[in-house]
């Protein structure tokens, strides 16, 4: 093992800190002391303070060479490994959770809690072993897509907490994700929206919010917080997603213009009046329920609505990725599973026009000795 250490100039310009670099068991880590003074010493005073604290940052290094396990305790110190991981989850979620996926990052903290029985969990509980553990209880307990997604924000917390100093080393570094499993999605055929259009709903700003969302694909933080100045004169949106932090610019169709209504004077006013997330999936689970559609629809389906269609229609892949401001082609090829799924689905619900050979009596005939089946 080897130790060498050096200054670092702090912010106000005039003292330093000492930085060890310590190569131990083939890995290179580094830790600041709190050993600080002056750099370019004035007074005599400020001199032996340099002098003394040079000494003993020399007797450390000399003593870390010879001494593994003082070098490692050393490194320690400074963590906070026994706080409580689910007060740190909260913390997080409040501070720097995107506002669109608080209720996903939400819903899996209340998943590994249940997990864990609900009880305390500090961050030194949480181990390879542990985690191993947690992605199969998600993987035996959910379906699709939502497995991947969870441990996903999971491992996005840890990583943030060991930057913190609250794991000393990254519990996840080694472990792969959840191999996302694409479910399949409820999508809205076109003869389906047309009957929901017709259909009553108790709340006409979510009927034409929902409506707008499948023909522009926004999601719903997005067309929640849409204001006027969003939309041009020549009915063109541009945004900047909640989500991505993407602009997205879309041609708006005639309907989608339609269902827009007339145009307020101030450009912060908002364009759809909606409830919360949680009131606007109830009037719409009542809405298709009326509608006599069945299948399970959330606001989210209005967007795969729109890519499905666009899809339907042959258009291109990478102008369906654009106006969806999607980053990855592997996000938006689920929606072309999707179509062409549904194009199965469809031939496979055509009439047998065929009569089962079971069913009725063979009656044959010889012509030029050859058997003919009537």
């Amino acid at each position: 093992m080897s130790v060498k250490y050096r200054e670092i100039l702090l912010k106000d310009g005039v003292r330093v800190t000492l930085e060890f670099d310590l190569i131990l068991n083939g890995k290179r880590r580094m830790f600041r002391p709190k050993i600080t003074y002056v750099q370019k010493p004035r007074t005599a005073s400020e001199r032996q303070e340099r002098k003394e604290k040079r000494q003993l940052a020399d007797r450390m290094a000399a003593r870390m060479e010879v001494d593994e396990l003082y070098a490692i305790t050393m490194l320690d110190k400074g963590f906070q490994c026994n706080i409580d991981f689910f007060d740190y989850c909260k913390e997080f979620i409040e501070r720097k959770a995107p506002h669109c996926e608080m209720r996903t990052f939400r819903a899996m903290v209340e998943k590994l809690r249940t997990f864990n029985k609900g009880k305390k969990l500090l961050c030194s509980e949480i181990t390879e072993e542990y985690l191993i553990s947690f992605k199969d209880y998600l993987n035996s307990t959910l379906n699709g897509s939502t497995p991947f997604n969870y441990f996903k924000k999971l491992k996005r917390i840890i990583k943030e907490a060991t930057i913190a100093k609250h794991f000393k080393t990254d519990p996840c570094q080694y472990l792969k994700n959840i191999k996302g499993i694409s479910a399949q999605k409820d999508v809205l055929m076109l003869e389906e929206t047309i009957l929901l259009s017709e259909t009553h709903c108790s709340n006409e700003n979510v009927k034409r919010a929902f409506l707008f969302s499948c023909l522009t694909g926004l999601r719903f933080c997005d067309v929640k917080a849409l204001v006027w100045s969003s939309v041009s004169r020549d009915n063109v949106l541009t945004i900047v997603q909640i989500k991505t932090k993407e602009k997205l610019v879309i041609p708006l169709h005639p309907n989608a213009v339609d269902l827009l209504g007339k145009r307020k004077k101030s450009g912060d006013s908002l364009v759809f009046d909606l409830p919360s997330h949680t009131g606007c999936l109830k009037i719409l689970r009542k809405w298709t329920s009326d509608a006599e559609i069945d299948k399970h629809i959330t606001w989210h389906c209005s967007r795969h609505t729109f890519a499905t269609s666009l899809v339907f229609e042959d258009v291109g892949i990478n102008t369906v990725s654009s106006l969806l401001g999607h980053k990855d082609l592997k996000q938006t090829q689920i929606y072309v599973r999707t179509a062409e799924l549904s194009r199965t689905n469809a031939i496979n619900k055509l009439p047998n026009i065929l009569v089962n050979k079971s069913n009725k009596t063979n009656k044959q005939r010889r012509i030029n000795g050859k058997q003919q089946i009537l």
